[in-house]
């Protein structure tokens, strides 16, 4: 919005009172008058900040869709990167977890996620234990920050679970008011009877500690709007919204 003084007026008031009336209405027409609505933009900065946990599965069976696993991670990281917010990064497979970093920057978190490789084993039968790697995740939070708090769970859904300690998990998770995502990350001939089995169970988890659960499959294309979705879902969190 633009204001011109009129010309009559202009004469009488002088140069020097003109420049400071324009510069006070050029002012007015920045800033929010009352009744104005912000925009998304306004929102989203003014918006509290966020802690989240990215859990990688790197078991070998995932060698065909790593790179989509990266891709994915990556992406909501670099969508959700605002000053405030924080990242953790944990790898998992047959081995114990792993936590790359901990409360750090998106870059650094990015950089991290990039070096990511898949588990080297001999063995052609193991199971994958995603319990102690939510568990490491969960252990991340305290019940005194004040961030949002989301874990994004990126998997083929093979995982073990021990019924009862991961109970007790979910129940720590709702506690803290952490809640997990889950992206299913598979190639199309994993999928049966343990992804739909295993997925279930991880389906539960998304809704019980009211996440968001997304099959994005093992190809690239579906990426981008799996970012979106994801992302989005984060970034709207507030500490104590269910």
């Amino acid at each position: 919005m633009s204001f011109q003084m009129p010309e009559v007026l202009s004469k009488l008031v002088g140069p020097a009172v003109v420049s400071i009336f324009a510069s006070l209405l050029a002012v007015l027409g920045r800033s929010p008058m009352p009744g104005d609505q912000p925009s998304p933009m306004q929102e989203r900065a003014s918006s509290s900040h966020h802690q989240v946990v990215v859990l990688l599965d790197t078991n070998p069976h995932q060698k065909k869709v790593l790179s989509v696993e990266l891709a994915l991670a990556k992406g909501v990281i670099e969508r959700v990167a605002q000053s405030g917010n924080a990242f953790s990064v944990i790898t998992f497979s047959s081995q114990r977890p792993t936590l790359l970093k901990s409360d750090v920057a998106a870059d650094e978190a990015i950089t991290a996620i990039q070096d990511v490789t898949l588990e080297q084993t001999r063995e052609k039968y193991f199971s994958v234990d995603f319990y102690d790697a939510l568990r490491l995740a969960i252990d991340q939070f305290t019940d005194d920050d004040a961030r949002s708090k989301s874990v994004l769970i990126i998997s083929d859904a093979k995982d073990y679970f021990p019924r009862k300690t991961f109970k007790e998990t979910v129940v720590r998770a709702r506690q803290l008011q952490a809640a997990c995502d889950i992206a299913i990350v598979a190639d199309r001939s994993s999928y049966g009877g343990r992804v739909q089995r295993y997925g279930y169970e991880l389906w539960g988890l998304a809704r019980k500690t009211h996440g968001q659960y997304i099959e994005v499959g093992g190809k690239q294309k579906k990426v981008a709007r799996s970012v979106e979705r994801l992302s989005e879902g984060i970034l709207s969190r507030r500490p104590g919204s269910k």
